[in-house]
């Protein structure tokens, strides 16, 4: 996810190639430079946001000129009055209106503040759904992960990549060698640790995480269970040792991840209630191993479930 914080217009500046005198053309293509991946970011834009300081109390026909020249380009672009906080609703009203009469939807401009408690009928919260709906499929994981907000759709990106996390562990934990997928199956967890970190936007952990986490919790928890499994089942051969391997590996691996993803979830939550900055220890926790082996323990049974299912099925 790339965002660029593009140069600003004011009445009487000078651009590049404003050699005529004609800043609001020499404006324009200095924007289009940008939405056509013709400057540094080498990619063209996908959604635009063009700010116009609602204290400012005017829309220059620079603007318009600019807005105008997206839409041609059919590139999805809405208008964004910032600074309401500071201005009054009828000074909003008023821009909006301007902006409505050169042809923008109404629906797609937008006010932000930095007051909270400033009501404002289509605000940031609108603008972020706007912006996930206009986005490509391929484009809108990274946009999620960028903004610190929806945690509903963090919280199931992050479900998703442990689903696919613990399928990848039960892998190599198939082979008939006693415990050979220790060091196969620790970077697949250490990379989930990541990526569930990185979604919360919470990476500054992502070293302490392996250290504090990994090296206490997978060997305390997962050799010691998996050994004693071996041991409950008299007569247990390699094959079988195997494929018990693998479904403790990846129980242990939803487990992991669940239980780090719900913790990333609640100190998140308490930073944006005012509860201050994350502290690891709130989502590693003196309970976390437990609540590792509850969630390693359902997703062992639902498994079961399923491939009691499929045995019925097949007879």
């Amino acid at each position: 996810m790339i965002v660029c914080d593009s140069e600003g217009y004011e009445t009487g500046a000078s651009f590049a190639g404003d050699a005529a005198g004609n800043s609001s053309q020499a404006y324009w293509s200095l924007m289009e430079s940008y939405i056509s991946g013709q400057d540094d970011l080498m990619e063209p834009v996908d959604v635009i946001w063009y700010c116009i300081s609602a204290p400012g109390s005017r829309v220059t026909d620079a603007d318009l000129r600019v807005i105008q020249g997206f839409r041609e380009l059919r590139k999805p672009v809405a208008a964004v009055l910032t600074q309401a906080d500071v201005t009054c609703e009828d000074t909003c009203q008023e821009l909006r209106k301007v902006l409505v009469g050169a042809g923008l939807d109404g629906e797609l401009v937008f006010e932000s503040s930095r007051d909270p408690f400033v009501r404002i009928d289509r605000g940031i919260p609108e603008l972020y759904e706007w912006t996930f709906n206009m986005l490509e499929e391929s484009r809108r994981e990274s946009f999620v992960i960028a903004c610190n907000r929806d945690y509903r759709r963090k919280f199931e990106l992050c479900r998703t990549y442990i689903r696919i996390a613990a399928a990848g562990a039960s892998a190599p934990a198939l082979s008939p060698i006693p415990f050979s997928d220790a060091a196969v199956i620790t970077p697949i967890q250490l990379g989930l640790m990541g990526k569930i970190l990185t979604v919360w936007n919470l990476s500054e952990f992502r070293n302490l995480a392996g250290a504090a986490t990994l090296d206490t919790v997978l060997p305390l928890v997962g050799k010691t269970v998996a050994g004693n499994l071996l041991k409950m089942i008299p007569g247990a051969g390699s094959v079988l040792g195997g494929i018990i391997n693998a479904s403790v590996a990846a129980s242990l691996t939803y487990g992991l991840g669940t239980a780090l993803n719900e913790g990333c979830h609640y100190v998140c939550q308490k930073a944006l209630n005012g509860g201050g900055l994350a502290d690891f220890r709130d989502i590693v926790g003196s309970d976390f191993a437990k609540k590792v082996f509850e969630y390693a323990g359902s997703y062992r049974r639902m498994a079961q479930g399923v491939a009691g299912e499929q045995d019925g099925r097949g007879k």
